[in-house]
This record gives structure tokens, C-alpha cells and sequence, in this order.
């Protein structure tokens, strides 16, 4: 049996050993930790669960099967999930004015039918800012695309870059049909531990606390790590490589569960995002208890905050965080409710900043030879989301297997 090296057991590292495995290499998997699952985790808390990063994972095909093999029964959304909210003076349905919404009718529809889709086609070195006030719209910019993609991508759409985050939507490649939601009965932790049980079943070894020396590792190597673990790795042996990797800027996001006496009944849906320029710190809120069944034991909200401009909110102590957020929640929401319990999760430098630099940067590493034995996995990459994460370790396991079995 042929031996792969994956450095990095989050979600990546985790779903690539497993494909390496299933094709019958022998895969030792490194972590810097104590625990594997990176980001994702869900905490157990005498009134609920509490997720620590993603709720779920898109139901795309593969997603599905990757749950059907482990052996896990997949929860699916509530029928409440399916409504949703953007901030508007106060969570709306729809944000925009009857005026705003014929303007955009009449300013997107005439050209797509005339030049079809190709026509709303981003260009290099345009933020999502500029192209869609291009495109769609001022209003339509601020209170849908902003809200939505900083949803997405943690930060404001005045730095995104919309060749990397729309590109997509216009590459012809097949398009997985949205589904919905799916995660763990428990949590994504039941999703961690069914896949670290299943890869020690097929003889994957985990090294956790462990450093790694690449110049000690012999075979194929899989760096399922951020862009700057993956830069300090290579130093040595591929410095040019390191020195574009090393561009890619990360960004800080911050998850506040909160946990109250009182259910807020007024706004059931999957949650708020929230556009900027209403001086609120926060991106958005998960209401829990409306998304998934079985998963609380009293109502529970998620609030996000962070972002490349807003980094200095980790920094805060948990008393001035909650302050912050019992007066931003009854600015959007309207409620002033007791708090049982909360729980925050600050994750500095965790998520690839979606920027024009990272376009310059990933333009680059097209451009160096990549370092042969050497295969890059994460979502600086793969793009932001597990199911596009799960969809880059069938492609890598793939290539490893075509190169070297």
C-alpha cells in the first residue's frame, strides 16, 4: 500500500483521507491539535446545542452519499427554516421598495433576455461593490447582494471580489441542483465523529499535537491547511510557491450563541443578515430554534460578527460582547429578553479574506510550477462551504490516485 501524507484534519483533511483511504492508500493524517474536525464542533450545553462554526453542510448529491456511507442519519430543516429575513429599519421578507424592485426588474430582465446571462458576467479586478452597482443597482446592492454574500463570505462586498465569488455562475460547468440543508441529529460534531470513527475502520492513522516535517515524509503530500500554514510549510523546499501563498490575507469571524427564558415569535425564520450602514456591528443571526427540530431545549439565536474590518471585536471581553449584542438585538429585533446562558467561539485569521488580492494571488499560483508530491486542499481553493470542500477531495483523491497508484 502506497502512503499519502494529509497535513490538517479539518473538514478538508478529514474528507480527502477518506476518499485516499477508500482507494486503498495508506493515509497518515497530521494535526497541529488536540481534536480533529477543525472549525466545526458543537458544544453540549444544559439548554442545547451550541454549533461553533457551520450548522450544515448544502444537500448536494455528494453530500448526501458522504452521509448514506457513514452510516448517518442526516436531520433536515424545518418548514420555519425556509423563510428568511435582511434588516431594513427592521427584518423584512423583502427589503426593497415597490419602486426599488421595478427599477430592478426593469434594469436586469431586458438584458438577460436580450444577451442572455453572459451579459451580468463579472470582470477581473472588480469588487462585488462595483458590480453591482453596475449591474443591479444601488439599492439592490446594499440591501440583497451585500447582505447575502457577507453572509456567506464573513465581510463587506466593498473588498470581495466578484470574479471569484459570481465566476462561477457563468463558467459552464454543471451546477449542483440546491437541495436545502442537512447536518448531524446532534450537531456537525456527529459529523466529525462519524468520519474520524469510519477512517480509523479503514486504518487511517491520526497524529494529533503533531509538527510535521515535510522533509521527513516520503510519497504523495496533501496540505489540507489555511494559505498561510500551507506558506510556512513549503519555505524551504518551494520558496517562490511559499511567497504567493503567503499573499493570501485570512480573516476573523465570531459566533455568540445566546440562550433565553423567552422565545422571540415575531420573526420565525432561518435568521437576519444585516446590511452595513445602520451602525450594527453584527453580519446576521441564526434563530436556531427555527432552523432544525430536536436541537434546543429553550430558544436560542446565533449571531455572527467579525470580518476584515471588524476584527478588533474578538478582542472584547465576553461581558462588553454581550452588551453589545442585547442592545443590537433590540435595535433589529425589538426584544429585551433574560439570557440562561451563551456560548462564543472567536476564530482569528480562520476564514480566506475573499478579496482582489486572493484573485491576484490564486491568478499567481497558476502561473508557478506546482510542487510535484505536493496537492493543496481548503477553501481558499475550493471556495467557501463544506459541500464545495467535499467536492475538492474527490477531485484530489482522484489525481492522487491517477499520479501515483
Amino acid at each position: 500500500m502506497k502512503t499519502v501524507h494529509v497535513i490538517g484534519a479539518g473538514f478538508a483533511g478529514l474528507t480527502v483521507s477518506l476518499r485516499l483511504a477508500q482507494k486503498g492508500f495508506q493515509v497518515e493524517l497530521y494535526e497541529s491539535s488536540d481534536r480533529v474536525g477543525g472549525l466545526l464542533g458543537t458544544d453540549q450545553t444544559p439548554y442545547g446545542i451550541a454549533e461553533r462554526a457551520a450548522n450544515a453542510l448544502i444537500r448536494t448529491e455528494k453530500a448526501e452519499g458522504l452521509f448514506s456511507e457513514l452510516g448517518l442519519t442526516p436531520s433536515f430543516p424545518l418548514e420555519s427554516s425556509k423563510k428568511r429575513f435582511l434588516f431594513r429599519n427592521s427584518p423584512k421578507a423583502w427589503p426593497l421598495t415597490f419602486l426599488e424592485t421595478l427599477t430592478l426588474i426593469g434594469r436586469v430582465l431586458p438584458r438577460v433576455l436580450i444577451g442572455g446571462k453572459k451579459v451580468l458576467r463579472p470582470q477581473a479586478g472588480e469588487t462585488l461593490l462595483n458590480w453591482g452597482e453596475r449591474k443591479i443597482g444601488k439599492a439592490p446592492t446594499r440591501f440583497l447582494l451585500g447582505p447575502a454574500m457577507q453572509g456567506i463570505y464573513g465581510n463587506e462586498i466593498t473588498h470581495l471580489s466578484a470574479s471569484l465569488i459570481l465566476g462561477p455562475l457563468f463558467s459552464g460547468a454543471k451546477r449542483s441542483k440546491y437541495k436545502g440543508l442537512l447536518t448531524g441529529p446532534g450537531g456537525m460534531q456527529d459529523l466529525v465523529d462519524h468520519l474520524q470513527t469510519r477512517l480509523q475502520e479503514l486504518g487511517v492513522k491520526i497524529h494529533l499535537n503533531s509538527n510535521v516535517n515535510l522533509a521527513s515524509l516520503e510519497g504523495p503530500v496533501v496540505l489540507a491547511t489555511s494559505a498561510k500554514a500551507a506558506s510556512v510549510l513549503l519555505a524551504e523546499k518551494h520558496p517562490e510557491f511559499s511567497k504567493v501563498l503567503s499573499k493570501i490575507q485570512m480573516s476573523s469571524l465570531m459566533s455568540v450563541t445566546l440562550f433565553f427564558t423567552k422565545a422571540q415569535e415575531k420573526f420565525k425564520g432561518f435568521g437576519c443578515l444585516i446590511p452595513r450602514g445602520f451602525d450594527l456591528k453584527a453580519l446576521g443571526v441564526l434563530m436556531n430554534s427555527y432552523i432544525f427540530k430536536d436541537r434546543d431545549k429553550t430558544y436560542n439565536e446565533t449571531w455572527i460578527l467579525g470580518g476584515q474590518q471588524e476584527e478588533a471585536l474578538l478582542d472584547l471581553p465576553d461581558n462588553e460582547i454581550l452588551k453589545l449584542l442585547a442592545d443590537e438585538r433590540f435595535r433589529i429585533l425589538g426584544q429585551k429578553d433574560t439570557l440562561l446562558d451563551y456560548r462564543i467561539n472567536r476564530w482569528k485569521k480562520a476564514l480566506p479574506f475573499y478579496d482582489l488580492n486572493l484573485e491576484n494571488a490564486l491568478a499567481d499560483l497558476a502561473e508557478v510550477p506546482e510542487p510535484a508530491g505536493f496537492y493543496l486542499h481548503g477553501n481558499y481553493l475550493s471556495g467557501i462551504g463544506l459541500s464545495k470542500i467535499l467536492e475538492r477531495s474527490d477531485w484530489i483523491a482522484e489525481k492522487i490516485a491517477s499520479e501515483h497508484g
